[in-house]
């Protein structure tokens, strides 16, 4: 039994030297522009996001369309032993998070319906692109559950993969602490199906905080 909830963690995901120029290019990104939610500035802080591949580097925008693919899926499906898995080709919410100096993002259970589809979400990738990261800058994905509590680091190269649902409480509540001119970087990808076992269904919400 994985604790606290079922994930796959995969190291060295993409090949080294592609990781890397997707992490260079990354860092040259100017995110002033980037969506920030004011809405949940009390769970959410220094942390943006952008679901829009245009205004993205080309390197980056190729490999989110590739997590989407038939063969990804089919992977995530393995590994999940979740069938049928529909990607989000718009990334609502997804694309790629960045965190800064002092951020953080506090614990919750993700949003559990796709509110254009109707879809339910079911799963989670996360794919961290943090060349060189030092542990004491802090960072780590926290899982929850059971009174446990488990910590991934935000290391170069490493796919975190699990489930959804209104039990599996997550986050990363410890604010960064990384020089200002780092920054903590995840490519963010959702999938759906059309939809989930019934002891799995809650009405439509947001982000639930806790």
């Amino acid at each position: 039994m994985i604790e606290p909830f079922p994930h796959t963690i995969i190291e060295n995901y993409l090949h080294a030297e592609r990781a890397a120029q997707i992490a260079t290019d990354l860092n040259a990104v100017d995110i002033s522009t980037w969506h920030y939610d004011t809405n949940v500035a009390a769970h959410q802080v220094n942390k943006r996001w952008m679901d829009d591949l245009s205004r993205l580097p080309a390197t980056v925008a190729l490999v989110l369309v590739e997590m989407n693919s038939d063969l990804v899926l089919r992977q995530i499906e393995q590994l999940t032993g979740i069938e049928n898995l529909i990607p989000d080709h718009t990334y609502l919410g997804g694309g790629v998070h960045v965190t800064e100096t002092g951020g953080r993002l506090g614990l919750h259970a993700d949003f559990n319906i796709h509110p254009v589809t109707g879809f339910h979400r079911r799963v989670n990738a996360l794919l961290y692109l943090n060349p060189d990261w030092d542990y004491r800058w802090h960072g780590e994905l926290e899982l929850h559950g059971n009174g446990i509590v488990k910590k991934i680091e935000p290391l170069f190269n490493r796919l975190i993969v699990f489930p959804i649902t209104d039990n599996h409480i997550h986050g990363q509540p410890t604010p960064l602490a990384c020089p200002p001119h780092r920054k903590r970087f995840s490519l963010a990808l959702y999938y759906y199906t059309t939809d989930r076992p019934d002891e799995e269904k809650t009405p439509f919400h947001w982000a639930d905080w806790k």
